[in-house]
């Protein structure tokens, strides 16, 4: 009987498995049908003419841009609405749950919505869950939490990491709430990332703050996202109200020692840059695949320059189905440069041995190609178009971001913060490698070519075999 028992569950989970895989992976190897692809974009709808009533800061350094955040919650006085992948342990991230405790003490309407797979709110930080929902001033919810019979949902997550606060304040870029994106001594798992600060200004006339807050309120009403907190046990509002306590000292107590990091004194309107208009753009809130509406868009404005396209992105594995929207006549006029991690530098194994398989078809396009070779590593996501169109966000130029998840990016039309942004880039290419440029590779040093490091072996292996797996990487 036993023996029956055990075959039977082992039949069960082996029917699960199939199912699981048929529908969380097979299933998404087939291409997007792309009859509903919307028309090719009209790039002049992303240039303005004069002064818009958004500036912009950009926010290359990680201990400052947690310290913007900071100042952001702390001048809130009517709401603070939250939308990320993740929330990590940290003492960064402890201190800014407490402001925004404290933020909730003044009244100030706080909505925070995450990943419900990869939300980070886990182990160590359970108790922040219970912290959060027991104020009456706060909402948290979760999108697409983990169903386990429902596995083409696992691919659905919510990649964007956005910030606004009282319709006059938003934050956009690549940066999780976490040590390893804010802290002021890295931790060695620490990312170099990047934000940018949108500041309304006038509060008058078209934002793209507006923009922001319409698709945030979409993705907190939609289906997809849940409220797994409405009924918390006893347990779990005493665990709750003895942890936003705890936030709570502790923020007050940094604020009482005037610690540097709760004590920002940032004036908007001096330190940020003046734009002709920023523009706010995201991908569908779609199970199964996406029309790739941001990918599809930077391809559009790419198309249309005629000087420079430069790029930095963590990840880069082009997929034959994200080319099928790349034009055969493709201008090609522009010096493209490109900027991406390096066998060394990538925390992402799968995603990076899908770029090695695809490296020789980046180098055949012309693209002069850096690879990152100092400390730490590249998350930031950005392109600078013609030294006047920028574009910032959460996108990586990858199949995940292109069709999977939710990813949302602003195109900044300003020649200052292009400027910028570039010297920015540049700063990394100076610590980087050049791998290939005008379609030939690079001689590389010697110690790289003799590079038998267990990483390196292993991702050239990986790379062999990466067709399986790099269009969900």
């Amino acid at each position: 009987m036993t023996k029956k028992i055990v075959k039977g569950a082992l039949f069960v989970c082996l029917l699960y498995v199939l199912y699981a895989v048929a529908t969380a992976v097979i299933l998404f190897y087939f291409p997007l049908d792309k009859k509903g692809e919307a028309p090719p974009n009209d790039i002049s709808g992303f240039m303005g003419q004069g002064d818009s009533s958004d500036r912009v800061l950009l926010l290359e350094n990680g201990y400052e841009s947690g310290r913007a955040r900071m100042q952001m919650i702390q001048e809130a006085t009517d709401t603070i609405d939250i939308a990320y992948y993740s929330i990590a342990k940290g003492k960064s991230t402890e201190l800014i749950l407490g402001a925004l405790i404290d933020a909730a003490d003044r009244g100030v309407r706080v909505r925070v919505l995450l990943d419900g797979i990869s939300h980070g709110l886990r182990f160590k930080m359970s108790d922040a869950r219970f912290a959060l929902v027991t104020h009456e001033n706060i909402e948290l919810r979760y999108y697409e939490s983990f169903k386990i019979f429902k596995p083409w949902t696992w691919n659905n997550r919510l990649h964007d990491k956005i910030m606004m606060v009282d319709g006059r304040l938003g934050i956009i870029g690549g940066r999780n709430i976490a040590d390893k994106y804010l802290a002021k001594k890295p931790p060695k798992n620490f990312v170099h990332d990047r934000d940018v600060i949108i500041f309304h200004a006038t509060q008058s006339g078209e934002s793209a703050i507006v923009q922001m807050n319409k698709y945030m309120n979409e993705l907190w009403n939609h289906p997809y996202t849940s409220d797994p907190f409405s009924d918390l046990s006893k347990r779990q509002s005493t665990k709750g109200k003895k942890e936003k306590d705890k936030l709570t000292r502790q923020y007050k107590t940094a604020i009482q020692e005037n610690e540097h990091f709760v004590s920002p004194s940032m004036n908007w309107m001096a330190i940020t840059t003046p734009t002709k208009r920023v523009s706010f753009l995201h991908n569908p809130i779609e199970r199964f695949k996406k029309q790739p509406v941001v990918w599809q868009t930077l391809i559009d404005i790419s198309t249309e320059a005629k000087k420079s396209v430069l790029i930095q992105s963590p990840y880069v594995v082009p997929t034959k189905e994200m080319k099928g929207y790349v034009p055969e006549n493709m201008n090609s006029t522009a010096n493209w440069t490109l900027l991406t991690n390096s066998v060394k530098s990538t925390p992402n194994v799968m995603a990076f041995s899908g770029y090695l398989d695809l490296r020789d078809d980046i180098i055949k396009t012309g693209v002069r190609l850096y690879e990152y070779a100092d400390k730490h590593s590249l998350h930031a996501k950005s392109v600078v178009f013609d030294q006047r169109l920028s574009a910032v966000g959460s996108f990586n130029l990858d199949s995940r971001s292109s069709v999977l998840s939710t990813d949302s990016m602003v195109i900044i039309d300003s020649e200052e913060f292009a400027v910028q942004l570039t010297e920015a880039i540049h700063d990394k290419i100076d610590k980087s490698t050049l791998v290939a440029d005008k379609k030939k590779k690079i001689d590389t040093p010697k110690d790289e070519k003799k590079d038998k490091s267990y990483r390196a072996i292993l991702l050239n292996a990986l790379s062999k075999v990466s067709i399986l797996w790099r269009g969900l990487a």
